[in-house]
C-alpha cells in the first residue's frame, strides 16, 4: 500500500487520508465502488469544490462507496513503479483497478498526460477498447468535456454539464449493469440514453486530406448529439455541509461556497461564461445555513464566496453584512475571489477588512476601450483607478491585476495601455504613507470551444514570446511585479483545447516519453512534446494558430453546451465591429439558446436583508476567577507523525474552532490565535511528550477543554492531560533544555545485531569528535555530534521504563505496542544541537538514506520535566 511508503517521500500528507470529514464506508459490501480522481497533486485537487460536491453526494447514497485518488508526485511515482505497487485510494488503500468506476475531473488541458499516468500507475489499460467488462468504467467530467476529443480513445464516457445532476443516473445504471453481468457494448449503449452523457465510441470521425473533419457520424440511432445537463435550481440540489478538511496547506485553504453558477456578462473569450449558462443564484438564506453548518464541521478561518463574478449576486451586500455579523468575533475572514471593477463598492471593502484583509484581484483583461468592446468587457478606467486607491487607503498592500495578450484584433497601443494602466494603479499604492504593490499577471489568449472566438487563431509561439519580452522590459518600477504564463504551456493548451481525436496518438507518445505535470513550468518537457508531434505526423500549429472558417466542421459540433452556433457567430460579427452585447440581467434576452428548453435564470429575492446572528460560539460565560491559558500535554503517534509543524498547528486551531473553544486572538490587521507549541519535531517523528499553550477569552475548565478538543482531533493526536495556567509565564519553546528519544531499527530492512550497535555507539562516544556535515539553505554546516548529545545508549525493551511523568497518565501506549524490536536506542539531544536523531544514527551506523527515513523515532520526554 502507498501508506507504507510515506516515510520515503517529501510531502507525506498528500497521501495520508483520514482527514476531518473523510468518509470511510465498507468497500467490500458496496454495490458500486467509485474512485474519484483528480489528475494533479493533492493540494490542487482538494482545492476544487466540484470534487467535494461529488465525493459527498456519492457517499450519501446507500450502497455506493466513493474514494479519492490524485496524481502522485515524482518521488512517490518512482517508488510505486520500482516496487510494482498499483496506485490506490486514500480512504481504504484499494487499488484503482479494483473499482467499478474511475472518474476523472478534467479541469485543464495540460493535465491530460496526468490522466494517462494515473491509469498507467493503476495498471489499467490506457485505451478504452482494451478494457473489457472486468475493468473499471472510465468516465470524465468538467469543463474539458465540452471538447474531449483528444481523450476519446482513453475514456468510455464523458458527462457534459452539471455533474451532480447526472452522476447518480450514471452510477445507478452501471450498478444495475454490473448486477445483470452485461457486456461492455451493452453498458455503453445504455449510458448513451442518459441526457448529458457522451460515449465517444458511438461516433465515427472521418477527415479530409487537409486534416479538417469531413464527418462526425453517429453509430446509434437517435444518438445524433449530446446536450449538457443543467441543474435548474441550485437551492434544490445537493451541497456538502461537511467538506473534507485537508491536513496540509492546499491552494485554496478555506471554506469555499458557491453562491452563483453561470454568468450573464457575455465576455466573448470566456468559455466558462458560455458553458455554465444560465445564471443560477443561491438564495442568501440557504447560503447562511450552508455556511453555518459547514463552519461548525470544518473550523476554517476563512470563507470564500465563489462564482464567476461574485459581486454580481443580487444580495451580495446584505449577505456580506450578515456573514460579518456572524463571524467577526471569531476572527473568520470573508473573501470574494472573483470581482468585476464595477461591483467592488466601498461598502464591500469596509466589510471585508473588518477581520483580515483577504486578497483583491481585478481582471480588466484589456486596457483600451476599443479592445474592451471587442471582448465585450467594458471597464471604466477612472473607476478602476479610484477603486485601487480606495483599497490601498483601506490598508491593503497588494492588488492583483489580470490582463490578456494576443486577443483578436490586438494592436500595439493595446499593449502599451496595459503598461500605462498598471503604472497608474501602482502609483496609487505609493501615495502618502501607503506602501501598496501591484502584481500584474499577463496570460496568453487561448481560443476555446463554444465561445465567440472559437474560430480565431492563437498567436504563434514566437509572437507570444515577443510580447512577453516587451512586458518584461516595460513593466518595471517601484510597486510593480510582472507574472506571466510560459508561452509553450499556453501553446500546448491551445492545441488540445480545439483538438480532435488524432491528437490521442500524440498524447500516448508524450506519455511514453515521460511527460506529466505539463501545467508546471519546471516540469514541462518541451523537447519530448516536439518529438511526439513529429513522430505522430501532426502539426501543432494546425490546431492552435489556424483560423477556422465558419463553415468548417469543428471537432465538438455534436456536443451542445446550450448556446447555439448562430449566436456565437453573431457575437463574433459584433466583436469585429466593436459592438457591445448587453448583460442578460438588464432584462433583454439575447436569444443565445440556453433558456429555450425550460431552463431560465434564477435570481435571488432582492428584498433580502441581513438577519440577526445565527449562532454563537463564545464558550462558557465567565462565572468566577479563571485561568486565561490552558497548557495541554498531547501525544503524536501513527500517521500523525507525518504532519509538519505548521500543519499540526492548523489541525489544532481548526479542531478548537469546531469544539467551540473560546480562543484569544492577536490584534492588528491579521489576527491569529494565541497558541504556541514546543519546538518542531522532524517530519516522521512520533512523540509521547508534546505540549501546547492556548490563550482563552472565556472560562472553560481544563477537563472540559480536553474532552471537547479530543473529540475533534484526528487519529494519532490526543491530549492526555491539561493544566489551567496564569496568562504570564515562560513561552513553551524556552521551557525545555533537551529531548529524549527511543529509536528502533526494525523497519530498515536489515536489523543490526545488538552487540554491533552497542559497540558502534560506544566507539562514537569515546572519540574526540564526530563531525556531521549537513547541506542547509545557507550552505554547508558542520556539527560535532558529541556536543549535541545528552545521552546515547542501547536499552532492553522489556526492562526499560518510561519516564515517571508518562507512567501516571492514561492513554500512553506501552512500549510493546510501540516497538516490535527487542532492543532500542535511547538518545538525548540538547536543544541547541539542532540535529535530527535519525541523522546522528545514519552517521554512526552508516545507514543509507532510505534506511534512515524508515527508522522508528519516538520522543519520550522533554527535560526538565514539567511538574
Amino acid at each position: 500500500m502507498i501508506k507504507d511508503l510515506l516515510p520515503l517521500v517529501s510531502r507525506p500528507t498528500r497521501y495520508m487520508g483520514d482527514e476531518v470529514n473523510a468518509c470511510h464506508k465498507d468497500i467490500q459490501s458496496a454495490r458500486l465502488s467509485f474512485a474519484l480522481c483528480f489528475p494533479d497533486v493533492y493540494e490542487i485537487g482538494m482545492s476544487h469544490l466540484g470534487m467535494q460536491i461529488l465525493y459527498g453526494l456519492l457517499n450519501a447514497q446507500e450502497g455506493v462507496v466513493c474514494e479519492r485518488a490524485f496524481s502522485p508526485w515524482f518521488d512517490m511515482e518512482a517508488l510505486l513503479r520500482s516496487r510494482n505497487i498499483p496506485l490506490d485510494t486514500l480512504e481504504s488503500g484499494t487499488p484503482l483497478r479494483n473499482f467499478d468506476v474511475v472518474g476523472f475531473s478534467l479541469q485543464y488541458e495540460l493535465c491530460y498526460t496526468n490522466v494517462l499516468n494515473i491509469l498507467s500507475l493503476a495498471q489499467i489499460p490506457l485505451l478504452a477498447r482494451e478494457r473489457d467488462a472486468d475493468m473499471p468504467v472510465v468516465i470524465g467530467g468538467g469543463p474539458c468535456t465540452f471538447n474531449p476529443e483528444p481523450l476519446a480513445d482513453f475514456f468510455d464516457a464523458f458527462v457534459l454539464g452539471d455533474g451532480e445532476d447526472a452522476v447518480l443516473e450514471v452510477t445507478d445504471l452501471i450498478r444495475q449493469w454490473k448486477e445483470d453481468r452485461g457486456d461492455k457494448d451493452t453498458l455503453l449503449k445504455r449510458l448513451a440514453s442518459i441526457e448529458g452523457v457522451y460515449v465517444p465510441s458511438l461516433f465515427q470521425v472521418s477527415y479530409l486530406p487537409d486534416g479538417t473533419i469531413e464527418e462526425i457520424k453517429p453509430l446509434m440511432p437517435h444518438y445524433q448529439g449530446v446536450r449538457k445537463r443543467i441543474v435548474s435550481d441550485l437551492n434544490e440540489c445537493y451541497y456538502p455541509l461537511a467538506p473534507v478538511v485537508p491536513f496540509m496547506k492546499v491552494v485554496h485553504d478555506r471554506l469555499s461556497v458557491e453562491v452563483t453558477r453561470g454568468c450573464t456578462r457575455g465576455c466573448r473569450f470566456c468559455q466558462a461564461g458560455y458553458i455554465y449558462r444560465p445564471v443560477r443564484e443561491r438564495d442568501p438564506r440557504a447560503l447562511l445555513e450552508i455556511i453555518d453548518s459547514s463552519m461548525k464541521r470544518t473550523g476554517y478561518e476563512e470563507i470564500s464566496l465563489l462564482s464567476l463574478s461574485t459581486g454580481d449576486h443580487t444580495c451580495i451586500a446584505p449577505l456580506m453584512q450578515a456573514l460579518m455579523r456572524n463571524y467577526e468575533k471569531e476572527r473568520v475572514a470573508i473573501s470574494l475571489p472573483s470581482l468585476r471593477v464595477g461591483t467592488l463598492t466601498e461598502g464591500l471593502i469596509e466589510e471585508i477588512k473588518k477581520v483580515r484583509k483577504t486578497g483583491f484581484t481585478l481582471a480588466p483583461e484589456a486596457a483600451t476601450e476599443r479592445l474592451q468592446r471587442v471582448i465585450n468587457k467594458i471597464m471604466d478606467e477612472k473607476e478602476l483607478v479610484e477603486t485601487a486607491a480606495q483599497v490601498f487607503e483601506a490598508g491593503w498592500n497588494l492588488i492583483k491585476l489580470y490582463f490578456m495578450a494576443g486577443l483578436p484584433s490586438e494592436r500595439e497601443e493595446d499593449l502599451q495601455a496595459i503598461v500605462s494602466l498598471s503604472q497608474r494603479i501602482a502609483r496609487q499604492g505609493g501615495k502618502g504613507k501607503r506602501r501598496g504593490n501591484v502584481n500584474v499577471s499577463i496570460s496568453t489568449f487561448v481560443p476555446k470551444p463554444h465561445t465567440a472566438f472559437q474560430w480565431q487563431p492563437q498567436l504563434p509561439l514566437e509572437e507570444i514570446e515577443e510580447r512577453q519580452r516587451y512586458f518584461k522590459e516595460a513593466l518595471r518600477g517601484k510597486g510593480l511585479r510582472l507574472k506571466w504564463h510560459d508561452a509553450r504551456m499556453s501553446f500546448l493548451e491551445g492545441v488540445f483545447a480545439r483538438g480532435d481525436r488524432q491528437l490521442g496518438s500524440v498524447l500516448l507518445r508524450a506519455h511514453g516519453r515521460g511527460c506529466s505535470f505539463d501545467g508546471w513550468t519546471e516540469h514541462l518537457r518541451w523537447r519530448e512534446w516536439q518529438e511526439a508531434f513529429a513522430e505522430g505526423g501532426l502539426d501543432p500549429f494546425f490546431y492552435a494558430c489556424r483560423e477556422r472558417k465558419p463553415s468548417e466542421l469543428l471537432p465538438w459540433r455534436h456536443l451542445d453546451c446550450g448556446v447555439e452556433d448562430e449566436f456565437l457567430k453573431s457575437e463574433w460579427e459584433r466583436a469585429s465591429t466593436e459592438f457591445l452585447t448587453p448583460d442578460c440581467r438588464e432584462g433583454v434576452c439575447q436569444h443565445c439558446g440556453v433558456c429555450d428548453n425550460g431552463v431560465t435564470m434564477v435570481l435571488s429575492d432582492p428584498s433580502f436583508s441581513s438577519p440577526s446572528r445565527l449562532s454563537s460560539n463564545q464558550g462558557i460565560a465567565r462565572q468566577r476567577p479563571w485561568a486565561k491559558k490552558i497548557r495541554s500535554h498531547f501525544i503524536k503517534l501513527g500517521q500523525a507523525r507525518f504532519l509538519g509543524h505548521l500543519e499540526m498547528v492548523d489541525v489544532f486551531v481548526r479542531a478548537a474552532r469546531r469544539a467551540a473553544i473560546p480562543m484569544r486572538f492577536s490584534e492588528g490587521f491579521h489576527p491569529l490565535p494565541k497558541i504556541s507549541f514546543t519546538n518542531p519535531l522532524p517530519v516522521g517523528t512520533e512523540s509521547l511528550a508534546e505540549f501546547m499553550d492556548l490563550d482563552l477569552t472565556h472560562y472553560i475548565s481544563a477537563e472540559e477543554f480536553q474532552k471537547r478538543l479530543n473529540t475533534e482531533l484526528p487519529p494519532g493526536l490526543r491530549i492526555i492531560r491539561c493544566f489551567e495556567m496564569a496568562l504570564k509565564g515562560r513561552p513553551l519553546p524556552t521551557v525545555f533544555k533537551a529531548d529524549r528519544f527511543l529509536i528502533s531499527l526494525e523497519a530498515i530492512g536489515r536489523v543490526l545485531p545488538e552487540a554491533e550497535v552497542r559497540e558502534r555507539l560506544e566507539q562514537a562516544l569515546q572519540g574526540e569528535g564526530l563531525i556531521l556535515i549537513q547541506d542547509k539553505k545557507k550552505g554547508e554546516r558542520k556539527t560535532n555530534i558529541l556536543d549535541c548529545l545528552e545521552r546515547l545508549q542501547v536499552v532492553n525493551k522489556e526492562s526499560y521504563s518510561l519516564p515517571a511523568s508518562l507512567q501516571m497518565q492514561d492513554g500512553i501506549p506501552p512500549l510493546k505496542e510501540l516497538f516490535d524490536a527487542d532492543f532500542l536506542i535511547e538518545m538525548g539531544i540538547k536543544k541547541e544541537g539542532g540535529v535530527r536523531p535519525a541523522a546522528i544514527l545514519q552517521h554512526i551506523l552508516e545507514l543509507t538514506p532510505e534506511q534512515t527515513d524508515l527508522l522508528r523515532v519516538v520522543k519520550i520526554e522533554s527535560l526538565p520535566p514539567l511538574s
